[in-house]
């Protein structure tokens, strides 16, 4: 089993650049859970697409289980932190 968040944003985006310091508290208090952040401008391995991103800020979990097949996948978009959150502690129960 395996697990990965995804945090997509770019830099032009205002909303996406004030929820950094939340985002920066987020990833310190689960530093346990893999982290990728991609800029959609430059996504060369189309990690948006693949996922459905249409919006930023936008987050989105995935759990595997021990094939690599995804067993669970959550998302949340815009500024409400408490949505992050909610999202990153679900995945958790996948560890």
């Amino acid at each position: 089993m395996s697990i990965q968040v995804y945090q997509f944003s770019k830099t032009t985006c205002p909303p996406c650049n004030a929820i950094k310091p939340s985002m920066a508290d987020l990833k310190e208090e689960f530093e346990q859970v893999p982290w990728e952040s991609v800029n959609v401008d430059t996504d060369t391995r189309g990690l948006a697409g693949q996922f459905g991103v249409t919006s930023v800020p936008t987050m989105v979990t995935v759990a595997r289980d021990a094939t690599g097949n995804i067993i669970h996948t959550e998302r949340h978009s815009g500024t409400n932190i408490a949505g992050y959150y909610r999202i990153v502690r679900n995945l958790l129960r996948y560890v």
